[in-house]
């Protein structure tokens, strides 16, 4: 520990901190200082609940909850998120041996203000601190994989660990592994060499992968919980790598190469034609500077033919959790595919053209500011869906309490249908509905979120049915009743009412 300790770089840290701490603020200062959880983030009002996590395989987050605790304001989340991405950029700008000041800052500013964080802290609050600390140790653990000594055997620890909370971040790994390798020859390295310390590389993830799995089974045996219902879970371990046949398998190969370039040059951002446009400008510079540098340097043949290829992989590895998902994707796990900046970066400066490195310099700004913009508008998206919900929800329980024979936190209550989808739905102009967690109007979601908002939140006692079920087998079979069915949605007349027992409160046709 205290060779490591030796080998940090004050200079360095003291920069990327003072940059992180003051786009942290900026961008997502907003979030961290108010409160408006939704859908996911209710979760945070009902302690103990684990099982979810265990299904799909993050069954450390147990673990952090009951360390940090299932309640915390959203500050304490902001700290922690701030200090676990200090050393994210970092351990990356050490990983790539970055010395210039203005890269440094560029660079730790385009992972602070990147949607993927954005939309974590939006919507998913509840994981941001330990998802950027699972970030970290697949940071960490590609940085000692490097060291090529004792140390490196820690890696395996730290993926796993990594894995246990976010599976996603495994195109971290690979995403900053292959770039290095491509950088090795670009310097000339022997192709014998590189080849060597790349199949080491793999053996490393691959034993950190195994490990990882067959943890995961025994927390499954040991809990007693059946994953055979979470197949048709985006993200549930169980879906990994199911491919009913070889024309799937293409077409989700295609997917992750496509949704690479997609999630990098069209990803949630403000003014996204200019955000496109200057992407598309720094993207050809870089192109330009990398076969530059190549004759400059007299990289030999071999050397350019692996520097080909790794370069036709590096944007499957940087989007690999598309394809080990079978093809689902969203911006929570797309993270790996900001490290293309450093690229970027990193040739434009190889290729020592001031012109060039200026132009690059400021297209990247103009994305930043365009990143803290996007940033701002989210959180005001969801600040205006949290009141809304809290408007609505007040007149819901009034007529709740209006209907003749209902008793205060006694009689079954069940939500047909989403309050996003019904009547009440009014989608704000100029905000960005198609991002992950962004397709709401409301801060309910599912039957779950529902009973947790009223009874927790607003402190109401109710007693909705399947209250710890994402969907309730018990409204899908009454939404099919006809009586149901031709209820009209809230705010009509008799949207509300008893029916066989239960409280019927419709807010949308389609059931949950």
């Amino acid at each position: 520990m205290s060779k490591i300790l030796k080998k940090i770089d004050t200079k360095l840290l003291k920069c990327v901190a003072i940059v992180t701490v003051i786009f942290m603020l900026i961008a997502h200062g907003f979030c961290y200082f108010n409160i408006f959880y939704s859908h996911d983030s209710l979760s945070i009002f009902h302690s103990g609940y684990y099982e979810d996590s265990l299904e799909i395989g993050r069954f450390l987050i147990p673990v952090w909850n009951a360390i940090r605790g299932e309640y915390y304001p959203p500050l304490v989340i902001g700290i922690l998120s701030t200090i676990f991405m200090i050393f994210i950029n970092y351990f990356i700008c050490k990983i790539f041996s970055l010395e210039d000041k203005k890269s440094i800052c560029l660079i730790s500013i385009l992972f602070c203000t990147c949607s993927t964080i954005t939309l974590l802290n939006a919507t998913y609050i509840n994981y941001s601190d330990m998802y950027l600390f699972s970030l970290l140790l697949s940071v960490l653990a590609t940085y000692f994989i490097r060291q090529k000594n004792k140390l490196s055997f820690i890696s395996i620890l730290l993926l796993i660990i990594s894995f246990a909370i976010y599976p996603a971040y495994l195109s971290v790994v690979l995403g900053i592994y292959i770039g290095l390798l491509i950088i090795d020859l670009i310097h000339n390295k022997e192709a014998k060499e590189v080849f060597k310390e790349g199949v080491i590389f793999v053996l490393f993830v691959v034993c950190a992968l195994v490990i990882y799995l067959v943890c995961n089974k025994i927390v499954l045996l040991v809990t007693n919980i059946n994953t055979i219902d979470t197949i048709d879970k985006y993200n549930s371990v169980n879906k990994a790598m199911n491919f009913s046949d070889i024309s799937s398998l293409i077409k989700c190969l295609i997917k992750t190469y496509l949704s690479y370039f997609y999630f990098f040059l069209i990803s949630s951002s403000s003014h996204k034609i200019l955000a496109v446009c200057l992407k598309v400008l720094i993207s050809l510079i870089a192109i330009y500077s990398g076969i530059k540098v190549i004759k400059e340097n007299k990289v030999k043949k071999i050397n350019i033919l692996l520097i080909v290829l790794l370069c036709l992989v590096l944007p499957f590895a940087l989007n690999i959790t598309c394809f080990m998902s079978s093809g689902t994707i969203h911006e929570l796990m797309t993270f790996a595919v900001n490290l293309t900046y450093v690229y970027i970066i990193w040739l434009t400066l190889k290729n020592n053209k001031k012109v060039l490195s200026r132009i690059t310099y400021a297209s990247l700004g103009i994305i930043i500011c365009l990143n803290v913009l996007y940033s701002n508008q989210v959180y005001e998206k969801k600040k205006i869906e949290f009141d809304a919900t809290i408007s609505t929800m007040n007149r819901v329980i009034s007529r709740v309490e209006d209907v003749e024979g209902y008793k205060l936190g006694e009689t079954p209550v069940v939500i047909i249908g989403e309050l996003s989808k019904g009547p009440l739905e009014v989608k704000k102009e100029n905000l960005d509905y198609d991002a992950v967690g962004q397709h709401y109007t409301y801060a309910t979601t599912y039957n779950r979120t529902y009973y947790r908002f009223i009874k927790y939140y607003m402190g109401y006692p109710i007693n909705i049915v399947d209250a710890n079920k994402t969907r309730s087998p018990i409204a899908k079979e009454l939404s099919e009743k006809e009586e149901i069915k031709s209820m009209p949605c809230y705010p009509e007349k008799d949207s509300i009412k008893m029916v066989d027992g239960y409280l019927i409160i419709k807010f949308s046709e389609e059931c949950l």
